[in-house]
Parts: structure tokens; C-alpha cells; sequence
């Protein structure tokens, strides 16, 4: 898989996607506050933000990238303007003491993020630093 080291735009995208989990975590919901926050930028440069939304009936779920990108077009982007994707992690004390950290998209996810644009950036954790991949190459062998 080739990836790209981040640029300034990624990093404000990463620091974008931090600030919405920091100021959205509810600690009172019972039961699975979002843990998850995601954020995508359109080739304008617009940033849209989302969180997981768990609840008791785990198909009834939603993760951030899905509400991320649903608010990009509910903007009027078209899929093809989503340019970047990065999800990060709210740091829960059961969780290993560091700061919030970039995460990679769970399988539906890197389906839709590929559905959307087969060449977005993805920014996701490779070998322990953070680093940039194509959408697609996210879904190696995937036939369709």
C-alpha cells in the first residue's frame, strides 16, 4: 500500500476532527457516549465534522465517517469533491493514557469512503505514525 506523508491541510483536518470529539463527548449518556469523531474536506477546502452515534441496538449504530460525509452532501458536495477523511478517537480512561489519536476506518467504512471517491485521502495510522492512503487501496483485491 503507498502512502503520503500529511500536509498542513491534513493536520488542520486532524486537528479539526479532535476539537469536534473534544467539544461533542458526553460523558452522561449512558451506555456509549460517541467515541468517534470524523471529519472530511471538499476540494473547496470545507471542513464537515461527525460522531458515532452508538446505541442498545448495535445495527441501529452509526460512525462518524457515514455523519461526516452525509453532511458534506447535505451541503451539496458531490461525492466526488470529498477530497480527505480522517476519524480520531475520544481517550477513554479504560483506553491506553495518551491524547486523542487518529484511528483507521472500520471495513463498512473504508466501503463507503471508497464508494464516494475511490481517490480520497484517508488519513490512518501506518507503522505508528500517521499517514495518508487512497480510499480504495484501503480495500485491497476488492472486486467491484
Amino acid at each position: 500500500m503507498e502512502t503520503s506523508p500529511l500536509t498542513d491541510a491534513d493536520r488542520e483536518l486532524v486537528d479539526h476532527a479532535i476539537a469536534c470529539n473534544e467539544r461533542a463527548f458526553d460523558p452522561e449518556f449512558e451506555d456509549g457516549a460517541h467515541v468517534v469523531a470524523a471529519a472530511v474536506r471538499t476540494t473547496d477546502g470545507a471542513m464537515y465534522d461527525g460522531v458515532s452515534l452508538p446505541t442498545t441496538i448495535g445495527r441501529a449504530s452509526v460512525h462518524g465517517e457515514p455523519v461526516a460525509v452525509g453532511a458534506a452532501v447535505a451541503d451539496g458536495h458531490t461525492h466526488d469533491e470529498i477530497d480527505a477523511c480522517v476519524a480520531v478517537s475520544y481517550p477513554l480512561p479504560e483506553h491506553e493514557k495518551h491524547p486523542t489519536r487518529v484511528i483507521p476506518p472500520c471495513g463498512s467504512c473504508r466501503e463507503l469512503l471508497a464508494d464516494y471517491n475511490e481517490e480520497m485521502r484517508v488519513i490512518t495510522p501506518v507503522d505508528g505514525e500517521k499517514r495518508v492512503v487512497r480510499a480504495i487501496d484501503l480495500l485491497p483485491g476488492r472486486p467491484w
